[in-house]
């Protein structure tokens, strides 16, 4: 998953050179080998661009709150809601008091390695409200 603008422009750049380099291997002379080669590229740009315009709808706002059961359900969206809340790496740890280097880390374990208190904050910090119902 893109979490950055960063991330987002190094994807455009790799989709490129993939694109470059399956034009380079249908140039060679047709058999298994350039047939597998051409095979995966194809598999790495759809992948990519998979990623590319699930980032650029997130960029847009686009994201659907998902109903969850456990708190540790909660964890994946996090990104995903930071990024259509419109609030940067930089500026989630503005908020937060922390470094960027922090949220980059905290978003690099998709936020597992987090304890619930600091997942509480981050989730106020980006504006998103929880409400939390325990049964038995």
């Amino acid at each position: 998953m893109i979490k950055s603008d960063a991330q987002r422009e190094r994807t455009v750049a790799q989709i490129e050179g993939f694109r470059h380099a399956l034009a380079k291997v249908a140039e060679e002379k047709p058999g298994k080998r350039s047939s597998a080669i051409r095979a995966s590229y194809d598999g790495m740009i759809r992948q990519l661009e998979g990623e590319l315009r699930e980032y650029d709808q997130l960029k847009s706002g686009e994201v659907a709150l998902p109903h969850v059961e456990r708190l540790d359900q909660i964890a994946p969206f996090i990104a995903k809601i930071r990024i259509a809340k419109g609030v940067s790496q930089t500026e989630l740890a503005r908020r937060l008091g922390v470094s960027k280097q922090v949220i980059s880390r905290y978003e690099e374990s998709d936020y597992q390695t987090v304890a619930i208190a600091r997942l509480q904050e981050i989730l106020d910090a980006i504006g998103i409200k929880t409400l939390v119902t325990l049964s038995a």
